[in-house]
């Protein structure tokens, strides 16, 4: 708990900016503890006996979208090599922090529906996975048809872009998306396309994106338009068990993306500039997530759609075809184990998040004097 505590002034300072009611403060905490948690892992648990596989590296609730193209988790930004039981940990801490209930963890029926799902796309990675029932029946609104629409509806990433524009001419933002676009052998799209509007906006957890609105060079033309995002990534160090087995971090995404997502993300590119390396895709006019609490059916569907998904990913991700028994074995063996970890992180990271309100609280009151 003390490790969340000396961290949480940047999560401290988020809530300043944009007051969040008590539960969705809690999520977020947990979304930015993420590299943190990693690390505690490692003190409960012999990573050295745990195969490896490519992982998501960050799979919670808030990363699960549907788009045109299907739905799965996506937001590669801690996909790396390491122990594939980092994503079964993480993503059952998530599930139970937004579950309806306010105490205990996972009902045993939401284990054992992850538990199936894992294992049978592990062993059996041909079989499509499930999509969420939640999300299954959704349709796209009017704005959400085309991208046309959606930059005319004014809707978040195109008032992102326009609540951080910069000029089109900026020289950064040019050199960057022609570097993109050479990286997908794509230079001539900027014959037909014309950059319209450029943004340079902060992103959820601090790294900041360049987006682009291109639209057809033809008025009359009945392309659609493109919005672009070019983020810069996340470079964490190489460890012992977490490392990068590629040299671009751009790279290492759009691998991760064919893993866990494959087909879902469009335009996929990277670059580097300035010692800053870069990861590129077009942004769906469709993109819906699940932001509610969720109920016990509700947290079911989720176990099952997410566990068929990691399950996959995993046999996908690994290097060594000899692997797959390994992980099965273990799997097998040390379940328990790290449902029982992910359990006591998330009762760890409550009783921190429980610990630092009653401070400010305190804080506020003592101001108040």
């Amino acid at each position: 708990m003390e490790e969340y505590l000396r961290r949480s002034h940047v999560f401290q300072k988020r809530l300043s900016i944009r007051p969040l009611p008590r539960r969705e403060a809690r999520y977020l905490m947990f979304r930015m503890a993420c590299p943190l948690m990693q690390a505690k892992m490692a003190r409960y648990l012999d990573l050295s006996k745990i195969p490896a596989t490519f992982v998501h590296g960050n799979p919670h609730l808030d990363n699960y979208v549907r788009t045109f193209n299907g739905s799965a988790m996506m937001d590669f930004d801690r996909s790396r090599m390491g122990p594939y039981a980092w994503d079964i940990i993480r993503f059952l801490s998530s599930l139970s922090l937004r579950r309806e209930e306010t105490d205990g963890f996972l009902d045993q029926k939401v284990v054992t529906h992850f538990i199936d799902a894992y294992y049978v796309h592990f062993t059996n990675p041909e079989i499509p996975a499930k999509t969420l029932k939640l999300l299954r029946s959704v349709e796209p609104e009017k704005w959400q048809v085309n991208t046309k629409e959606y930059l005319k509806a004014n809707k978040k990433w195109a008032k992102k872009l326009r609540d951080f524009a910069i000029p089109p001419q900026n020289e950064t933002a040019k050199l960057l998306l022609t570097k993109y676009l050479e990286s997908r052998n794509e230079a001539q799209l900027l014959n037909e396309f014309r950059v319209s509007e450029v943004g340079h906006t902060p992103g959820s957890l601090g790294k900041k994106h360049y987006i682009y609105a291109l639209v057809p060079k033809n008025e009359d033309s009945y392309q659609d338009a493109i919005l672009i995002d070019l983020k810069e990534v996340y470079a964490e160090k190489n460890t012992r068990f977490f490392y990068s087995p590629f040299e671009h971090h751009g790279v290492r995404m759009i691998e991760a993306s064919k893993v866990f997502a494959d087909g879902m993300e469009k335009r996929l590119g990277y670059c580097t500039h300035n010692n800053r390396e870069y990861w590129g895709r077009q942004i769906p006019s469709f993109a819906v997530k699940v932001k509610k609490f969720l109920s016990k059916d509700e947290q079911m569907d989720f176990a099952y759609s997410v566990g068929s998904d990691l399950g996959k990913g995993h046999r996908k991700g690994l290097r060594d075809p000899l692997g797959a028994q390994a992980i099965e074995r273990d799997f097998q063996a040390n379940f328990d184990a790290y449902y029982k970890l992910s359990k006591f992180l998330t009762y760890d990271l409550n009783l921190a998040f429980d610990t630092m309100e009653r401070k400010i609280k305190l804080y506020q009151a003592f101001r108040s004097w």
